[in-house]
């Protein structure tokens, strides 16, 4: 929840913006920069960035799952926007701990992290590291973008890609 609590403090913008803020005061200063960073200077991310935050003490398991969650709540609270609502209300967090879960079955390909070894797509296989982080960003991001055969849309499949790969890059997306 103080994941999601510092993603929604720190919106992107054109200017620089100052950091996410953890007001519940329970994430490392490397996570925090991890949520601004992701959230908003995703275009301009270098690998000696990621590669400060491992400095720092962040595991590369805990920057999967903080893409994950930035990500995730970002569709979430962007699609409530834009269809007017507000956020919906964090629930209270449970005490719990990390469960430190890593796949076994990943690849050195070159990225910044391991990658899941199997796969027909980079973007799918990205966060392979952390299988429920993967399981949460594309169950959360599927509903919003994958067409099945039945899906009746006023753009065809090759028309949603065209649209998704002018975003992405306009944001400068990687993919």
């Amino acid at each position: 929840m103080a994941i999601v609590a510092a993603t929604r403090s720190a919106p992107a913008r054109e200017a620089p913006a100052p950091a996410a803020e953890d007001d519940a005061g329970v994430l490392p200063p490397a996570a925090i920069e991890a949520i601004d960073g992701i959230r908003n200077r995703s275009g301009q991310i270098e690998r000696s960035w990621f590669e400060n935050l491992i400095d720092m003490g962040l595991p590369r398991e805990a920057y999967v799952e903080i893409a994950s969650l930035v990500a995730s709540s970002v569709i979430v609270d962007t699609f409530a926007q834009g269809l007017g609502l507000d956020a919906q209300p964090l629930p209270a967090a449970a005490p719990a701990e990390p469960s430190f879960e890593a796949a076994t079955d990943v690849v050195d390909a070159g990225a910044w992290l391991p990658i899941a070894a199997e796969g027909s797509a980079n973007i799918l296989r990205s966060l392979g590291l952390v299988p429920s982080a993967s399981a949460l960003f594309f169950g959360t991001f599927a509903p919003s973008y994958y067409m099945t055969p039945e899906s009746r849309f006023a753009l065809s499949r090759p028309q949603v890609e065209l649209v998704a790969a002018r975003v992405s890059a306009a944001n400068e997306c990687f993919y």
